[in-house]
């Protein structure tokens, strides 16, 4: 595994903590994917999804400043690379 791979992996503990922020801001649903953002530290790409509409968005948290900003709704022309 080269290092840019293993430095963008998310650890549980880091899991834990984005998903707390999330359910402290009231935020409720399944959570699909983390990221970290390159060049910005604490801070994340989530993916969550709605079970009971299928939709999914994209939203940037940032466990330093305690904050989550929704970045868009993912469909067919917004997309996350796996």
């Amino acid at each position: 595994m080269s290092e840019k791979v293993a430095a963008n992996e998310v650890t549980q503990r880091e899991m834990i903590r984005i998903i707390g922020l999330f359910r402290k801001n009231g935020f409720k649903g399944e959570y699909l994917s983390f990221q970290h953002v390159a060049d910005e530290g604490a801070a994340y790409f989530v993916v969550m999804g709605d079970e009971s509409n299928g939709t999914q968005g994209l939203f940037k948290a940032n466990l330093l400043t305690e904050t989550i900003e929704f970045q868009y709704m993912l469909d067919e022309d917004h997309v996350v690379s796996k």
